[in-house]
């Protein structure tokens, strides 16, 4: 059987943070955000939204850019707590949902993304990403009329989602239908090769 391929998500990242700057590309001057040469850009980046978050521990927007920093860094635990913390905070912010899907998936948590996955498909069935992303979660729970469908629906709204295309090839192969599946693959590559 073939499995898919661990998609790496997308994730906005923020690594300059707003306001350090003088609008012209250059740190303002006294500005405590001043170059260290022992730290990446990113761990600066990490450093200015940590001081942020101090300064308004309830702001989402905060939550949000400092859990997408630190998914970017690989550190998914962090980023889930972020997350989850921002969610009790706000309940209906679907791109704080989306977010957290993601994360799990990015840890191999994929039962735990399925059900924020699907709210967001609920109310924004338009997204063929978060279409794509649940189609992931449900193939690897083995729920795989319901990853098909999902990929399917990522494919609809998008035809050219090669890797929703791609999706419906490995739950086609699964399902024990290799035509499906070989015509599903056919046709992504088709598509990426555009």
């Amino acid at each position: 059987m073939l499995a898919a391929p661990s998609p790496e998500p997308a994730l906005p990242v923020p690594t300059r943070p707003h306001g350090s700057g003088n609008g012209n590309g250059k740190q303002k001057h006294g500005n405590s955000a001043k170059p260290d040469p022992g730290r990446s850009e990113a761990e600066r980046a990490l450093a200015a939204l940590d001081a942020a978050l101090a300064d308004q521990p309830g702001s989402i927007t905060r939550l949000l850019n400092r859990a997408l920093q630190l998914g970017a860094m690989g550190r998914y635990a962090a980023a889930r707590a972020d997350l989850e913390q921002a969610l009790a905070l706000e309940p209906a912010n679907l791109t704080v949902r989306s977010a957290l899907g993601i994360v799990l998936l990015r840890k191999g948590l994929w039962a735990d993304a399925v059900p924020h996955l699907r709210r967001v498909v609920e109310v924004e069935s338009w997204s063929p990403t978060v279409w794509f992303y649940l189609g992931e979660a449900l193939n690897h729970v083995d729920d795989l009329d319901g990853a098909l469908a999902a990929y399917g629906r990522a494919a609809e709204i998008d035809p050219h989602h090669a890797k929703a295309l791609y999706g419906q090839g490995v739950v086609l192969d699964r399902l024990r239908r290799p035509e499906d599946a070989t015509y599903m693959y056919r046709r992504s590559r088709e598509v990426a090769a555009r």
